[in-house]
């Protein structure tokens, strides 16, 4: 039977709940959606249909388009996420993990607010201008 020191079984048990705690505090800030995105603080982005959700971030979050145009939202993440209206349901989609897309044609003018429905700090915004 192999004897251990108590130093040794110290060290043990210490290294393990550092351990412990480092994983967690992982696991709280992919949860919580890191830094997240804002479209209010952001420069609208003119004629832009691709959307990145990298970084637990919209990018861009804030854009403009014509209305009747498709806007596809593609998942650079490493866990799921949701295109979500903030009001109305005209955004409503699965959960959808790395390298997923999602695609919306806004036909009518006006303005979408959207978020990431397990990601509280995600924020978009999508402006259809009418057609001229």
């Amino acid at each position: 039977m192999a004897k251990f020191s108590i130093i040794t079984i110290a060290a043990v048990v210490v290294a393990g709940i550092v351990g412990m705690i480092v994983l967690m505090a992982l696991m709280m800030g992919s949860m919580m959606g890191g830094a997240g995105s804002d479209p209010s603080g952001e420069t609208p982005a003119v004629g832009v249909t691709e959307v990145r959700l990298e970084d637990f971030a919209f990018a861009p979050a804030n854009i403009v388009i014509d209305a009747g145009t498709t806007v596809t939202w593609t998942n650079k993440d490493n866990v799921a996420h949701t295109v979500t209206s903030d009001d109305g349901d005209e955004l409503e989609s699965e959960y959808f993990g790395r390298d997923g897309t999602f695609r919306h044609t806004f036909d009518t003018p006006g303005e979408c607010r959207y978020n990431c429905e397990p990601h509280p700090n995600m924020h978009g915004r999508v402006t259809a201008r009418p057609l001229s």
